[in-house]
């Protein structure tokens, strides 16, 4: 969670006491590039710690951004989505389709010895398995949603933290901005 401190609350009203609503400008503005920035370097970070492509990523994410204005100085990034299937992360398989590898985490992965890759006909391409001997029903192998994704802690802690210094500077940006007349 990101937010401004105290001290700092007080210093932007202090600043800008002569401008009416500026500190709440100059708040609403720097929250809102910080949660621009939560989404953006989430999924820079997803890239990092799993072995999945961005496009990959964006297409089964839903991101919403609820933005911060000057009545209401909070807002909201939420993460949710599908799960993706686990042939779209990194697979390696022989020639023939079988012995198939997968690493949903970048560095390591897993053998899957009863798996397949086959291609569907309505032109699906995954990892499946028997669920018995019989020849059908098979079930196909799955990874993560995007949001478990970015519940990782490493992920979520290095996120908040960049946001947080973003707010930082954002909110000096948004002071000059607001007492050399933009944004009033």
């Amino acid at each position: 969670m990101i937010g401004i401190s105290e001290e700092s609350l007080k210093r932007v009203e202090r600043i800008l006491a002569s401008v009416p609503g500026g500190a709440e400008k100059a708040l609403a503005g720097a929250m809102n590039r910080g949660l621009s920035r939560i989404r953006t370097e989430s999924k820079r970070q997803v890239r990092e710690v799993y072995a999945v492509q961005s496009s990959v990523f964006s297409s089964a994410a839903n991101i919403r951004l609820g933005k911060a204005n000057t009545g209401n100085l909070s807002g909201y990034v939420s993460f949710s989505g599908y799960k993706i299937p686990l042939y779209k992360f990194r697979v390696t398989s022989d020639s023939a389709g079988k012995h198939v590898r997968a690493a949903v985490k970048k560095g390591g992965d897993t053998e899957f010895r009863h798996a397949f890759v086959a291609h569907m006909r309505n032109g699906h391409t995954g990892i499946f398995e028997r669920k018995t001997s019989e020849r059908f029903p098979i079930e196909e192998k799955m990874g993560l949603a995007a949001a478990q994704m970015v519940k990782n802690e490493k992920i979520v802690s290095a996120v908040e933290k960049d946001a947080q210094e973003l707010v930082s500077k954002r909110l000096e940006h948004e002071i000059e901005r607001i007492l050399n007349g933009y944004g009033r």
